[in-house]
């Protein structure tokens, strides 16, 4: 499955739970749409700060050498 495949789909069940919380709530058309605004941008912001930490984590143990990373049992 393709990056933009997943993004897709990932965005598509964000939405669909906003919209659906949005119902829940009686939220009107503007309202809907920044409650969307707010989760999809707090939620890119988290996972990019999720993704470079990973990142940090994972080239820290390559530079110790380490063997407890996950990849490391795969490429050994």
């Amino acid at each position: 499955m393709s990056e933009q495949t997943i993004s897709k789909n990932w965005y598509r069940e964000i939405t669909s739970r906003v919209n659906s919380l949005s119902e829940t709530f009686g939220l009107d058309d503007m309202q809907t749409s920044d409650l969307r605004t707010f989760v999809v941008s707090v939620a890119k912001d988290q996972y990019k700060i999720g993704n470079k930490s990973g990142a940090a984590w994972a080239f820290k143990q390559k530079r110790e050498g380490s063997t407890s990373s996950p990849h490391a049992s795969a490429t050994a």
